[in-house]
């Protein structure tokens, strides 16, 4: 079985800092969850079978239990991004406010370069302002989207990691 070691700085660094879940179901954070991802994603072309998800945490942060449930919660996570990358992936990358506006930030914006340039020569300050006000308000949605896509293209990684073994060892 492959093992992907992984050092993880803290307990904290590893969960969603904003979930209220319990431990045994807290969403991993999305950096934890897209370096298991990257490393199984690079170890699965040399792999026979299975993964072994190996955190290492550090020392001072040992506590009685805390290994059975993080490997809870990366089982949890793993399962949940299994079924959310195959079929909420657009409702999940459009859902926040930030995108919704975005989008209508991006509408109004271009409508009104279009219509300061109208019959003109298309090379003035003030449209080409508002193209690019344009833009910078897809930056959010467009973020979003290719993280959705992304998730859902690793859909199989996902139901892969989801049955992996997961130990947890301290420095």
């Amino acid at each position: 079985m492959p093992e992907l070691a992984i050092r993880v700085p803290g307990v904290d660094a590893l969960f969603d800092a904003w979930s209220v879940e319990p431990l045994e179901r807290r969403p991993l954070s999305d950096e934890a969850r897209e370096r298991i991802l990257d490393a199984w994603t690079q170890e699965r072309k040399r792999a026979e079978d299975g993964p072994t998800v190996a955190l290492r945490l550090p020392g001072g942060e040992r506590d009685d239990g805390l290994e059975a449930g993080i490997a809870a919660a990366v089982h949890h996570d793993m399962e949940t991004m299994a079924v959310d990358s195959r079929h909420h992936w657009i409702r999940r990358s459009l859902r926040p406010r930030e995108s919704r506006v975005g989008i209508i930030l991006f509408l109004i914006a271009f409508l009104i370069a279009a219509l300061i340039d109208y019959g003109g020569s298309g090379d003035s300050v003030f449209g080409q302002t508002f193209t690019v006000l344009a833009w910078v308000a897809l930056w959010g949605p467009a973020y979003r989207f290719i993280t959705a896509a992304s998730f859902r293209l690793a859909r199989k990684r996902f139901v892969e990691l989801s049955k992996a073994e997961v130990l947890v060892s301290w420095d």
